[in-house]
């Protein structure tokens, strides 16, 4: 388990790490490719999700073969100890985060074809559920921030290393509706870790993220795929995102006053 995260990339190795699960994720997706056909129904979303983790499988081999086998290179991650109320302000800072950042991707024009790619691989069921809310945040926290980021940390200063790690981040989403505001979350949950060097609160940001968008799927299933909180909340936008913007600058607070840069 340790190898996992012995790998301690610089920024070019970095890139190269995101290109490598890029590559791992469109080879995912052509095993999801010719096995969906031979399916159908609900099944073929049990397929995506398969070749999700397929993806991420092929990276964890990359990432512990580049860890190097030697004692001095297995890092580990030491446990530390978890605040109930740290988690109780991330859980109230990611949900109004997402609506602060949203303006940043709402003046992009989604073409029809990528909403309709949207709607197809986000559907209200339980393997995407599964995949955003459980899979992807383990995996992505894992790489992103358990390997990019603590290694970007032990390389660059720290403002650097969380810009630079955010930037990865959205690179991998592969489309600016979603590079964009993940650019900007990763941000924070780069700020978290290195205050705290936990993942477990990284990957709790990111499921209360994508359990968000999930719920809002729930919640508006004849939305668009492009539809904004604007869109849903008609006229007390105004009002909630001022509220938004309130709680993250609180939440933000807080975790600062709660938590302490760890070495």
């Amino acid at each position: 388990m340790n190898r996992l995260f012995a790998y301690t990339p610089t920024l070019p190795q970095a890139w190269g790490l995101v290109a490598l699960a890029l590559l791992s994720q469109i080879a995912g997706g052509a095993v999801a490719g010719v096995l969906m056909p031979l399916i159908g129904g609900a099944a073929q979303a049990w397929t995506v999700m398969f070749s999700y983790v397929l993806s991420f499988a092929l990276m964890a081999l990359i990432v512990v073969r580049l860890g190097g086998r030697t004692a001095e290179e297995v890092v580990g991650v030491p446990v530390r100890r978890l605040s109930p109320a740290v988690f109780v302000l991330l859980a109230c800072l990611m949900p109004a985060l997402a609506v602060t950042v949203e303006p940043l991707t709402a003046w992009i024009p989604m073409p029809d074809k990528v909403k309709q790619l949207f709607e197809s691989t986000f559907a209200r069921t339980l393997p995407t559920f599964l995949v955003a809310v459980v899979v992807a945040p383990v995996a992505e926290e894992w790489l992103c921030r358990g390997v990019i980021l603590k290694g970007l940390l032990r390389h660059y200063a720290p403002r650097k290393a969380i810009i630079w790690s955010a930037i990865l981040f959205g690179v991998l989403h592969a489309n600016p509706w979603q590079a964009i505001p993940a650019c900007c979350i990763a941000i924070a949950i780069g700020w978290v870790y290195w205050r705290t060097r936990s993942l477990w609160y990284c990957i709790f940001m990111h499921a209360v993220n994508n359990g968000m968008a999930f719920l809002v799927l729930l919640l508006f299933p004849d939305a668009p795929a492009d539809a904004t909180t604007a869109d849903l909340a008609g006229g007390a936008y105004a009002v909630i995102y001022a509220v938004a913007v309130l709680i993250v600058l609180l939440a933000v607070l807080g975790v600062r006053r709660m938590t302490h840069v760890e070495a």
